[in-house]
């Protein structure tokens, strides 16, 4: 249920380039080529870095982040492009184009890590100290990391290109076939991408039906899905196997920003806690009248509520409204946004599943993608995505390579701003004790998906991981792996004969290219943003220019560092995060006594 004119539920993309092959976009590309072309060959007459040669550096690092900024653009429009039209030939060949542009880049980085790989201290330090490279410090200290973990410059170089039709053409191929599967739904044949809200529905039958039909459907792609995975994962371990890289989750969490002692002690607490999470499941169960919840059923609202079904502008209007109660400067930029048509929202074949946040370094604007078809599930989508746009808005003024955080802390903004729009709706007295249960009854079902499913989606994917290192994984013990995972961290919450066995091909953060182990940065950005957000409640609005802070320090430090100079806390010991999931706890305490007043 929309209600809104076509036009309204669409991008406006046309601030990037007028039209796709135009000839702006043309030119752009063109000449971004030929610099690209021409770094690369001051790339290799580079010559070695030493105190007496910081200047040449210095000046080719400052192309090469400028490069990065204008291919940020191009990659940003093609990617929202082919995620909107995944039917689109002309689109999809020049998306498969930009791995070869990105591989082309990847090898001034390779030059450069080979450079930076023999540096003495003295020689990196003089470079880093450079006027023409403030705000780079931590960059610099990331990409001479790399050059520990990195193979000789001719097999890197041979790396980047093979990237292209490997690793990077699995992904390809997975986005192709997640875009145009359908199933069948009771006279129709539905777009997979609608599958997450169908599994919304209050019709037990319907959720059966969507995850039933829609499994049967993956079914009969497992193999091809599943070499794509194997594919994905065996270039992986291969290129880790040569570079040196210790074990398969060091480049996650180096790309997280975490050390392996805080991911242990994220995942430890909610290990803890997942009897009090399984809890809530049980109660949920009751409210539907089921003996025990299928998987299907975990993210369904409860019977308690309205059968509430929003138009864009009611999803538009709620969470504007949030924002306005209680951050007003993140009210007014995403009013901006939905002014400015930055959002894709239209239910239509062809589109990719899920939702994403995409953004240009150069236009310093973002775009949301999402499909709407009206549950209230996917209004707090909107304010999740619209949650890592005012993160980028507000990074917006700062150097291109101070601009790229990590997953861990982009989350952290996203779901901060979901939270701020259930709290408002709970914070309502004019809201009755039914409405407030279904609103408590999403912000649980984020517990559930941030608590249990995401920590059994890393599970699984760990597990995969090590069956993968003694070769390739068939389909069937893929779905095992998945069951395992499930039984592990769901319990006795979830009916074992009713779990979910295609997850891992459904799933597409298994199959993005361009993260390794995309799941545990949701856990780490969840419990993080409930800790942000306790402080909120207790500081008031004096406490959103710590959080600014924050925001804008993220692409400038470790995550760890990033909390101790913003929060004072020490993120490898559980206190944080066991008082974030205790805010969870109050909520199903809560639940709970809102359920009895509803008799």
């Amino acid at each position: 249920m929309t209600t809104a004119a076509p036009e309204d539920l669409r991008w406006d993309l046309t601030p990037w380039f007028d039209r796709f092959d135009g000839p702006a976009y043309r030119t752009f590309v063109e000449t971004f080529l030929q610099d690209l072309a021409d770094l690369q060959k001051a790339a290799a007459d580079l010559p070695p870095l030493d105190v007496a040669h910081v200047d040449p550096w210095a000046d080719h690092l400052v192309r090469m982040e400028a490069l990065g900024v204008r291919g940020s653009h191009i990659g940003s429009y093609l990617g929202c492009l082919s995620a909107a039209d995944t039917t689109n030939e002309a689109v999809n060949e020049a998306y498969a184009q930009l791995s070869t542009w990105r591989s082309e880049q990847q090898k001034l980085r390779v030059r450069v890590i080979a450079g930076l790989r023999p540096a003495s201290d003295t020689a990196f330090q003089k470079l880093a100290a450079d006027a023409r490279l403030v705000g780079c410090m931590y960059y610099l200290e990331r990409l001479r990391h790399e050059a520990k973990w990195s193979m000789p410059t001719d097999l890197e170089l041979l790396a980047a290109d093979l990237n292209v039709d490997g690793l990077s053409a699995w992904g390809r191929l997975y986005d192709s076939i997640a875009g145009t599967l359908t199933f069948d739904m009771p006279g129709r044949k539905v777009p997979m991408a609608q599958k997450i809200s169908l599994l919304e529905d209050r019709d037990p039958a319907i959720r059966r039906a969507t995850l039933e039909n829609s499994n049967a459907a993956w079914t009969t792609v497992e193999d091809n899905v599943a070499m794509a995975l194997n594919g994905i994962a065996g270039t992986r371990l291969t290129l880790d196997r040569w570079r040196g890289v210790p074990h398969f989750l060091d480049e996650a969490l180096f790309d997280a920003g975490i050390t392996r002692q805080t991911l242990d002690t994220l995942l430890g607490v909610a290990a803890k806690n997942r009897d009090m999470v399984r809890r809530y499941l049980k109660l949920k169960a009751r409210l539907l009248g089921l003996d025990k919840l299928g998987y299907q059923d975990t993210s369904c609202p409860v019977p308690l509520a309205d059968d509430e079904r929003l138009t864009w502008n009611d999803a538009k209007a709620r969470v504007l409204g949030a924002f306005r109660q209680s951050y007003p400067a993140l009210a007014e930029f995403a009013e901006m946004a939905l002014d400015k048509h930055w959002v894709e929202a239209e239910a239509r074949p062809g589109k990719r599943p899920g939702g994403f946040c995409s953004s240009s370094y150069l236009a310093k604007e973002s775009r949301v993608f999402m499909t709407f078809t009206g549950t209230s599930g996917e209004a707090q989508t909107l304010a999740h995505e619209l949650g890592h746009a005012w993160h980028t808005w507000l990074m917006r003024d700062l150097r291109a390579w101070a601009r790229s955080y990590p997953m861990t802390l982009a989350e952290s903004a996203s779901t901060f701003a979901e939270t701020l729009v259930t709290d408002a709706l709970l914070s309502d007295p004019q809201a009755p004790p039914r409405v407030k249960a279904g609103l408590l009854n999403l912000r649980l079902d984020d517990a559930v998906a941030y608590l249990l499913n995401v920590p059994m989606r890393f599970t699984f994917e760990k597990a995969f991981y090590e069956a993968r290192q003694q070769g390739s994984v068939r389909a069937s013990r893929l779905k095992s792996l998945v069951l395992e995972a499930q039984r592990e961290w769901f319990g006795d919450g979830v009916d074992p004969e009713q779990l979910d066995p295609m997850f891992w091909a459904s799933k597409l953060h298994f199959y993005i290219t361009g993260v390794r182990f995309y799941n545990f940065p949701y856990v780490f950005g969840y419990l993080f943003s409930l800790g942000l957000f306790a402080r909120f409640k207790q500081q008031g609005p004096a406490f959103f220019r710590q959080y600014e802070d924050l925001l804008r320090l993220t692409g400038s430090h470790e995550v760890e560092e990033v909390a101790r100079r913003a929060l004072g806390v020490d993120l490898q010991k559980p206190d944080y995060w066991q008082a974030s999931v205790d805010l969870v706890a109050n909520d199903l305490d809560h639940f709970e006594a809102v359920v009895k007043a509803c008799g």
